[in-house]
């Protein structure tokens, strides 16, 4: 008897990320997380429109109020959304704070540049930009990777069906 991979849709995403918004432990399928991600880009982008047509002075780039109550709202459910996802593949979600770290130098290095109007700061900050850049693109690409194995440390594959005791015992 074959069990099918179960499928997951943009709503039961939703559904889950709501669900598991404090959960940090455990894993999260690449549907799970990437269809979350589009209904957030979704949401987020006609909120964003919305405030385009209501506030007149709201530059281009700029975000509004909803858009940054928005982001407030959602932000530790996608740090424990990614965490999980993580741990999916099979890495701890700790490695999350690799993107948060080259903010440090690059502020540092923008802030110097500002004070000092020193071309090196200016040249210190764009290298540190690209180190960002790269540490992002890799990061997408490990969360756009399948899960290592059907069973790790964090727990079994969320797409599994769950296994019962009739499963096991051969016919």
């Amino acid at each position: 008897m074959t069990n099918p991979v179960k499928k997951i849709n943009m709503l039961d995403a939703v559904k889950l990320f709501f669900k598991n918004y404090f959960n940090f432990r455990g894993r999260a399928s690449r549907s799970e997380y990437w269809w979350f991600l589009l209904a957030y880009f979704i949401v987020a982008f006609i909120i964003a429109f919305i405030e385009g047509l209501l506030i007149p002075n709201l530059a281009i780039g700029q975000s509004g109020p909803a858009s940054n109550l928005l982001t407030l709202a959602l932000f530790i459910g996608q740090l424990s959304l990614t965490a999980r996802r993580l741990q999916d593949r099979g890495h701890t979600g700790w490695w999350q704070l690799a993107y948060f770290i080259p903010l440090i130098p690059l502020i540092y290095f923008a802030f110097l540049f500002i004070l000092t109007e020193d071309q090196a700061h200016l040249i210190s900050a764009g290298l540190v930009s690209v180190l960002w850049i790269i540490i992002l693109i890799t990061f997408i690409v490990v969360l756009c990777l399948p899960p290592k194995e059907d069973e790790n440390k964090w727990g079994r594959n969320p797409l599994l069906p769950e296994t019962s005791l009739t499963d096991q015992i051969p016919d």
